[in-house]
């Protein structure tokens, strides 16, 4: 798959292992336009976390959910995040409970833990909603990142 954003994306993870956030967040402003995946997750936490960027959870939520809908797993539980604690997004634990579920699928491990800390929040029938979602959310996910992944489905 042809990523346009890619280099752009690697000189923004540079300066950001630099310190330089705010030319970072330049750089993954640009890439994330383009559609790269890892520079939408990383603007996403710049705008959630305030670095490089003014805070601003709205744009937090909004490019976590690309980078999530695209197939990034570590977005994935941020976003669930997100909807755990209302950043961005009214509190929804069913929606954030499929977020970790599909995370989960993808290989991430925090959001395996965060799948036991928000599942006793929910009821039976809460629960069996979050993994019908979970399961719509992962044949959004592009098939070049389902190879090798665990099925909790």
């Amino acid at each position: 798959m042809n990523d346009p954003g890619e280099a752009i994306a690697d000189q923004g993870l540079l300066l950001a292992s630099k310190g330089e956030h705010a030319a970072a967040a330049a750089l993954f402003q640009q890439a994330a336009d383009q559609g790269n995946r890892p520079a939408q997750y990383f603007l996403g936490l710049y705008y959630a976390r305030g670095e490089g960027v003014t805070q601003d959870f709205d744009k937090a939520f909004k490019w976590l959910e690309k980078a999530s809908l695209g197939g990034h797993p570590k977005a994935m539980y941020h976003l669930g995040e997100m909807y755990v604690h209302g950043d961005g997004t009214p509190v929804d634990h069913v929606t954030a409970m499929a977020w970790f579920w599909t995370a989960t699928t993808l290989g991430e491990r925090f959001a395996e833990t965060r799948l036991k800390t928000v599942a006793p929040r929910l009821t039976a029938v809460e629960i069996g909603d979050a993994k019908v979602l979970s399961q719509a959310l992962m044949k959004k996910v592009p098939k070049d990142l389902k190879l090798k992944r665990v099925s909790l489905h």
